[in-house]
């Protein structure tokens, strides 16, 4: 199953962007929340989406 990055208003989702070919995970970079690669930032790092002008989180799997 994908992960999803999902708004904290409402129900909209969207899957996490992939890097590497691996899921991105929510990393603090310069005390701001990021996506980052799963090689570490300085292979890739992206601004989170936000929804509702809150950014999104990613959903916990399970």
């Amino acid at each position: 199953m994908t992960q999803q990055l999902r708004c904290q208003i409402c129900d909209y989702t969207e899957p996490v962007p992939v890097h590497c070919n691996q899921p991105m995970h929510i990393e603090k970079i310069d005390g701001n929340e990021k996506l980052v690669c799963w090689m570490g930032a300085s292979c890739g790092v992206q601004d989170l989406p936000s929804h509702h002008d809150k950014p999104m989180q990613i959903e916990p799997s399970g």
